[in-house]
Order: structure tokens, then C-alpha cells, then sequence
């Protein structure tokens, strides 16, 4: 298995294969062949970039069953610009329109994330549901205000002056008030709900979920699961609040300025999403079941290894979304614990990149290294499998 083609090589640089999951540090996912090819042509000339923006965002509306949709670079982008948006709700910023207005708001929309005085900025947020990434709602201005997890908690942190949304973390979700709570809470006092779904993707009809619950602005990454380039993501909620959040970003000066997506970007973005939506996901499903299955059947005959396949799953209701096969090494018997298998595989060379107590993906992964199939390319599987065969030899 050295006959693994490497396009770095000439830059001196080392292969990954990615037996772990979209992770941003990799290059997030592979697109389909078809997705480049759109993006070459959209690189042959230029476009109006609302233009194509607004085009892109009436596509998001449509197949997530919002009001308007808006691309963004990545889904922290997109929880920035959501952020910036309810920040920014009931201020004159309100009177302007990006696809009617050639500019005039810059004065506005340049206040954030310093110059807030007299806005409200407090995301109400329940201390059991944070991230790693809701450090996006600051990058807009905004402050969290944390509370308990009970409904009278979250209505009694609410504030007429200062709140301006209450978050939601779709992911961790142990010991928190369910979606449908937060909502209707948030709601009752006429505020919205900005939510992150970054990862929640697939299986597909997620796309559709969170506003069908009545979210009002939901963010999922595109170059995660859809596939698309890595620095794309999905803003999708009501019409006034992705007006706002449009008017924050690129082409015109607001928080999202920096975070600009290429023409090529957003349509790469689109084709990808028209790819997702019409794969056969029962289909890939099983060839990733195969995959993880054979690995499993073929490590176990390894001494001291004891393998089977656990599930990441759809948070919601325990779907199956994605098989893992996973590794219980017994250090006595192989020499070797998970945790130092883990590293050499990703210290060799092509790099191996795998999961060690995985959390964010799943609750069964105690002392488990986890190899993920959604992403192994053609005979990679086999090249994993010689190579712990290998190290554990030695």
C-alpha cells in the first residue's frame, strides 16, 4: 500500500488520511468533482456579488423552509453575523436594504463589536449548553448572560433593555432545557433564537428541522457534510433579522467584512448543497457500514484489541448518523495504549488521522480510539488497517 498518490509531496509536505471527521484543521471534506468544476467557471468572469448572494440565499430559503438565507464564510461566520443581526434589530440599521441600497449604513454597521452603547447585546444562554465556538456572538459585540436550565430561570434573565437573544447549542444538550422550551420562552418575550448546527448534518432532512420548530436564525457549516468548500457555511432564518446580518457582511463594511467568500466560494457552496440533497443516504450509509465493519472484523484479529462499531447519532431523536469502528486496546497484552496509537498513527507518514475519546461525537467513547469511514478515500481502509497491524508488531 505505498502507491497512495500525495499532491503535496512537491511541497514537502505529508498526506492525511482522514479516518476522524470534518475537521477544519484537514480541509474539511472533499468535494465532488462536479462542485470544482462550477467554481472554475464562476472564476472565468466576475458578477455582482449581492446579486449572486441574494440569488445563493433564496436557494438556502428553499431548502431550508426559511424566509432568507444568506452564505457565509464558515459557521462561525455565520453565528457572528446572526449575533450582529440581533444586535442590530430595532436600530435605524433597520432602514436600509443591500439589494435596494448602493451603501450609506457604514456609520451603523461599523459600531460593532466596539461601539455598542445604547444596543442590546446580552444572549441569554443556559450554562450546560455552551461550546468551543459561541465565542462567535462576542466577535459581533455580544455578551453572554448564563443561566440554569429551568424555563423560569432563562424568562427571569430576560432583560426589555439589554437582551437581545437567547442561544442554543444543538449538539450539548446534557441537562438542558429542550429546544421547543427555549423557544417558546424566547418567544413570549419577543426575541429570537439564534441556533448552531454546524455539525448537525446528516442526515439531510436536519436542514429543514430548525426552522420547522421555529428557530429564527440557524447556522450550519458547508464544508462539513454538504461538501462544499471549507470556508462556506449557511445563514438561514426570518427575512428582516438576514437582512441585517447582510448588511454586516462583505461586500460592505460591518463584522463580516474580513470574512469574505470568493464568487467561486458561493457557487461551489450551491452545487454542493444540490449534491447533498439528491445522494441516496441509505446508500452511503451502508458502503460507510462496510467500510467501518470490515476494519473491525480485520483489527480484532490483532492480540489485546477488542473492536465493534458505535454510532453517532442524530441528537434530536437517536438516529444513526455516522458508524465508527472502534479500538479497546488492553496495554498489557499489545504493548500499547489507544491514546499513544492515536498519536504515532497521525506521527507517520502518509499522517492517519483518527479520534481518541471523541465526546463531541458521541457518549460511548471511553478509552475508545475511533476510526470514522465517511471520509477514507479508494483502499485507504487497507493502508490503516496494515499500518496498526505494523506498529503494533513493533
Amino acid at each position: 500500500m505505498d502507491d497512495l498518490i500525495n499532491p503535496f509531496k512537491k511541497y514537502g509536505l505529508r498526506r492525511v488520511i482522514n479516518a476522524a471527521t470534518s475537521l477544519t484543521n484537514l480541509g474539511g471534506s472533499i468535494p465532488d468533482s462536479y462542485v470544482i468544476k462550477e467554481m472554475i467557471e464562476a472564476s472565468k468572469c466576475f458578477v455582482d456579488i449581492v446579486e449572486l448572494q441574494k440569488m445563493a440565499g433564496e436557494y438556502i430559503a428553499e431548502i431550508t423552509g426559511a424566509e432568507s438565507g444568506l452564505p457565509v464564510a464558515g459557521a462561525v461566520c455565520g453565528l457572528m453575523l446572526g449575533a450582529a443581526a440581533c444586535i442590530m434589530k430595532g436600530t435605524e440599521l433597520e432602514n436600509y436594504d443591500p439589494i435596494k441600497h448602493k451603501g450609506g449604513w457604514s456609520h451603523l454597521s461599523t459600531k460593532l463589536p466596539v461601539r455598542t452603547e445604547g444596543l442590546k447585546t446580552e444572549f441569554i444562554v443556559q450554562k450546560t449548553n455552551r461550546n468551543v465556538y459561541d465565542y462567535s456572538v462576542e466577535l459581533a459585540g455580544g455578551k453572554f448572560v448564563e443561566t440554569g436550565s429551568k424555563e423560569w430561570e432563562l424568562d427571569s434573565a430576560y432583560n426589555k433593555k439589554t437582551t437581545a437573544c437567547y442561544y442554543y447549542t444543538a449538539r450539548n444538550l446534557k441537562g438542558s432545557l429542550p429546544l421547543e422550551k427555549v423557544i417558546k420562552i424566547a418567544h413570549k418575550n419577543n426575541l429570537p433564537v439564534l441556533i448552531d448546527a454546524a455539525a448537525e448534518l446528516p442526515p439531510k432532512r436536519k436542514l429543514r428541522y430548525y426552522i420547522s420548530q421555529g428557530a429564527d436564525l440557524v447556522v450550519y457549516s458547508g464544508g462539513k457534510h454538504i461538501a462544499g468548500p471549507n470556508n462556506s457555511g449557511i445563514l438561514a432564518g426570518r427575512s428582516d433579522l438576514i437582512k441585517l446580518a447582510h448588511l454586516q457582511s462583505y461586500p460592505f463594511n460591518g463584522v463580516g467584512r474580513a470574512a469574505k467568500m470568493s464568487r467561486e466560494t458561493i457557487i461551489g457552496l450551491i452545487a454542493a448543497i444540490k449534491i447533498y440533497l439528491e445522494h441516496d443516504e441509505k446508500k452511503v450509509f451502508q458502503e460507510w457500514m462496510n467500510k467501518a465493519e470490515w476494519m473491525s472484523n480485520k483489527i480484532k484479529e490483532i492480540p489485546g484489541i477488542k473492536t465493534g462499531i458505535v454510532f453517532q447519532r442524530v441528537v434530536e431523536d437517536g438516529e444513526p448518523m455516522t458508524p465508527l469502528c472502534y479500538l479497546k486496546i488492553d496495554e498489557n497484552i499489545a504493548g500499547i495504549s489507544g491514546k499513544t496509537l492515536s498519536t504515532k498513527l497521525r506521527e507517520d507518514e502518509p499522517s492517519i488521522a483518527s479520534l481518541y475519546e471523541p465526546f463531541f461525537l458521541t457518549d460511548e467513547v471511553k478509552g475508545l480510539l475511533l476510526l470514522n469511514p465517511q471520509y477514507l478515500l479508494e483502499n485507504e481502509e487497507y493502508y490503516i488497517v496494515e499500518k496498526i497491524k505494523k506498529l503494533l508488531k513493533h
